[in-house]
């Protein structure tokens, strides 16, 4: 008697969990780092994830000004915590030609995901995210997958497949 097979679904990364469309830029449209941080956050208010632009993006400038996180190898990676924050979220946005980010390689980025969320005491999920992302985007060929993918669905598949190779 033949056994059916069984299908085991892998279960989605935090990361992906976070990756959603409305919060994706295909293209960003400024190319300097705090012109790109006022477009993203106004994405953010414009989505309801931030209640105000402002105020979320005056944290990013001062966690920017302790050190890029322009991480290098063309990925950034600015995150805050601030009240004006409705939840914890990734927002993620590309570059074709790159923006001037500060990074530390001094390579422009083409990979911009930006973390925000409340402030808690603790919160492990935020700093998971952070190493997902890190973890998920460390290989040139998986970068230029994400940069070439057609849409969020795309990526969320290539980032999965990164992050389900434990």
């Amino acid at each position: 008697m033949p056994t059916a097979t069984v299908t085991e679904r892998r279960i989605e990364s935090l990361l992906e969990l976070h990756l959603r469309p409305s919060l994706f830029i295909p293209e960003l449209k400024n190319k300097r780092k705090s012109a790109v941080l006022e477009e993203m956050t106004a994405h953010l208010a414009a989505h309801k994830v931030a209640r105000q632009a402002d105020p979320v993006l005056e944290v990013l400038r001062h966690r920017e000004a302790l050190g890029s996180t322009g991480i290098g190898k063309g990925i950034a990676i600015p995150h805050a915590r601030s009240t004006m924050v409705a939840e914890r979220a990734v927002l993620l946005a590309r570059s074709a030609k790159g923006v001037d980010f500060d990074a530390v390689d001094g390579n422009p980025v083409h990979l911009c995901f930006l973390i925000v969320a409340p402030p808690t005491e603790q919160d492990p999920i935020y700093l998971q995210l952070l190493a997902e992302i890190v973890k998920s985007i460390r290989l040139a060929p998986v970068r230029k997958r994400i940069l070439e993918a057609q849409d969020l669905d795309q990526i969320r598949t290539i980032i999965g497949g990164q992050l389900g190779n434990d």
